[in-house]
């Protein structure tokens, strides 16, 4: 058996707060995507790999920002996103 890139939630506390954080990157992203300039990029990409070390997926963050399989995975590596 492989074993997944996505980190396992280690309780039951852990697994509520990735998917609060994750709620929290999707509100916003969609704050993001309202304005013309984009001030909470940073903001947004923290909360992601927050998130993501509580045991969030890869698939659920993509699905909840509406972003591009390429550019989660750069905020997850603290990398700069096209944004």
């Amino acid at each position: 058996m492989a074993t997944s890139a996505t980190p396992s939630p280690r309780n039951t506390l852990t697994a509520w707060q990735g998917r609060i954080l994750l709620r929290f990157v999707a509100l916003v992203q969609g704050t993001l995507a309202r304005h013309p300039f984009r001030p909470d990029v940073a903001l947004r990409n923290a909360s992601m790999r927050a998130a993501h070390r509580c045991g969030v997926s890869k698939s659920d963050l993509i699905r909840a920002t509406g972003l591009t399989g390429q550019t989660v995975p750069k905020a997850l590596a603290g990398k700069p996103t096209p944004e």
